[in-house]
C-alpha cells in the first residue's frame, strides 16, 4: 500500500456514507481524525459502548462487503501485513465535539493541535430531515456547521476542504444540472433540506475563494444500499415506497376475500419522472478516487446515475421483486384531485415527504466525474431487477430497519 502522510479530519464518520468513505480513506493509507458528535453530556463514543463500537461502524463487521475480502492491508514499504483493526488503532483518533459550536466543541488545546496537524477536511456530517418543521435544525447543522468547519480549515495551516452536498441543490427544475456553481437566483426548492444544502454550498464556494482554500464539492443523488449485498443502515427514500407496497401486498395476500386481479392502487407521480439512484459503494469509491485526483481541486462533481430509470420503469422492476402480482399499481399525476381508497390514503400518508421527487425530470451532468473515473474502472451500477432484488432482500432481512439495530443504525445517520 502506498504510504501517504496526509491527515484527514472527517465529520459524519458514523453515518451511512461517511463510514464507507472513512474506511476507504483508512485503507488508502491516510491518517484519520474523527470528529464524533456529543449527545448532551455524553459523547457518541461513550453512548454506543466504546471505541470498539466505532471501529465496528467504520471497519464494518456487518459491512465487510464494502471492501470484499479485505480484512488486512499490506504495507508497500515493509511488506508487513496489518489487519484493518490494527490499521484503525494506529491511524485513527476520535474527538468528541460538535460542528455547530464554536471551536467545534473541542477543548482549546485539542482544537489548536488539530489546526496544525490536519491536512484536509472531509465534511460529511449533515441533518437530513425533509420535513420543513426541522428548518431551524437544518440551518444550524448544515449551514452554521459548515461555516465552523471552514473556519477550522482556515486556521493554523491551510487545509483542503471536501464538502458533501447533494445533487438536489438544483431544487425544482426539470432541466440538465451541470457540475458548476449555481450562480443564478436561488431556485425554488422541494423542501428546507435542499435549501440548507444550497446555502451551505454557496458558503463553501465563497469562503474558499475569498481565503484561497482549495475545495472540492461532491453532489451525490439518492443513495441506496451496497450494490453487491444490499447492506444499508438507512431505510428512507426508495425503501419507504418499497416498504409501503410490500405491506400493502401482504395485506391483500392475507385477506383471502380479496380478488387480487380486480385491484388497482393509484400512486402519485409522473411516469416519466427520473429516479436517480446510486449504490453507496459506488458513491464512496467515486468520492475517494476523485479526492486523490489533482484535477479535482476547486471543482464540483455529481455522483449521480448517468442513466436513471423512469418512475414507471422502476415500478416495473420493483413489483415482481416484492411479489406483487395481480395488483395494478397505476401512476397518477392528478391523484390529489381524485377520490382515494383507504389503501391509497395509506400510501400517501407514508410517502408524502418524497412526493415532489415523483414528478422530477432532473438530469445531472456527470462529465467532471466521468473524466476522473474513466481510468479507474469505477462505474455506476445499472438499476436492474437483480440489483433491486439485492436491495429488497437485505431490507426484508432487517425488517425494513424496524428490527434489531446494528451499530451503524444506532449512530443515527450523519453527525
Amino acid at each position: 500500500m502506498e504510504k501517504r502522510e496526509k491527515t484527514f479530519l472527517v465529520t459524519g464518520s458514523t453515518g451511512f456514507l461517511g463510514s464507507a468513505i472513512a474506511r476507504r480513506l483508512l485503507v488508502s493509507g491516510y491518517r484519520l481524525r474523527l470528529l464524533i458528535r456529543k449527545r448532551g453530556n455524553h459523547a457518541l463514543a461513550t453512548s454506543f459502548g466504546s471505541e470498539g463500537t466505532i471501529k465496528e461502524i467504520i471497519l464494518g463487521s456487518q459491512f465487510d462487503e464494502y471492501l470484499p475480502g479485505q480484512s488486512s492491508v499490506t504495507d508497500g514499504q515493509t511488506g508487513a501485513v496489518e489487519s484493518l483493526y490494527d490499521l484503525f488503532s494506529n491511524n485513527v483518533e476520535i474527538f468528541e465535539g460538535d460542528i455547530t459550536s464554536g471551536g467545534l466543541g473541542l477543548a482549546e488545546k485539542e482544537y489548536k493541535r488539530l489546526c496544525y496537524e490536519v491536512d484536509e477536511v472531509f465534511h460529511c456530517a449533515a441533518a437530513t430531515h425533509f420535513e420543513n418543521q426541522h428548518a431551524d435544525e437544518l440551518v444550524t447543522v448544515n449551514v452554521k456547521g459548515t461555516e465552523n468547519m471552514l473556519q477550522f480549515a482556515n486556521s493554523g495551516k491551510q487545509k483542503r476542504f471536501h464538502y458533501v452536498s447533494t445533487s438536489y441543490v438544483a431544487g425544482k427544475q426539470n432541466d440538465i444540472v451541470y457540475e458548476s456553481e449555481l450562480v443564478d437566483e436561488e431556485p425554488l426548492f422541494n423542501n428546507e433540506y435542499e435549501r440548507s444544502k444550497f446555502i451551505a454550498e454557496q458558503v463553501v464556494i465563497k469562503y474558499a475563494k475569498r481565503n484561497e482554500i482549495p475545495y472540492t464539492i461532491y453532489r451525490p443523488s439518492i443513495i441506496v444500499g451496497d450494490s453487491k449485498t444490499g447492506a444499508t443502515c438507512k431505510f428512507d427514500n426508495l425503501y419507504t415506497f418499497m416498504k409501503v407496497l410490500f405491506n400493502i401486498r401482504n395485506g391483500f395476500v392475507n385477506n383471502e376475500s380479496e380478488n387480487l386481479n380486480d385491484i388497482t392502487v393509484r400512486v402519485p407521480g409522473d411516469p416519466d419522472a427520473l429516479i436517480n439512484l446510486v449504490p453507496v459503494d459506488y458513491v464512496a469509491d467515486a468520492i475517494v478516487a476523485i479526492l486523490k485526483a489533482k484535477e479535482s481541486i476547486n471543482k464540483i462533481f455529481h455522483i449521480a446515475n448517468p442513466d436513471p430509470p423512469k418512475l414507471s420503469e422502476l415500478r416495473d422492476l420493483v413489483m415482481p421483486v416484492l411479489g406483487i402480482e395481480g395488483i395494478n399499481v397505476k401512476i397518477d399525476g392528478q391523484m390529489e384531485h381524485r377520490r382515494l381508497s383507504s389503501i391509497e390514503r395509506l400510501f400517501l400518508r407514508h410517502t408524502k415527504t418524497y412526493y415532489s421527487y415523483l414528478f422530477s425530470r432532473l438530469r445531472f451532468d456527470c462529465r467532471n466525474t466521468q473524466s476522473v473515473l474513466e481510468i479507474t474502472g469505477i462505474v455506476c451500477p445499472a438499476i436492474t431487477r437483480s440489483l433491486v432484488r439485492v436491495l429488497v432482500d437485505f431490507a426484508i432481512s432487517c425488517n425494513w430497519g424496524d428490527g434489531k439495530q446494528t451499530a451503524s443504525q444506532k449512530a443515527e445517520i450523519a453527525c
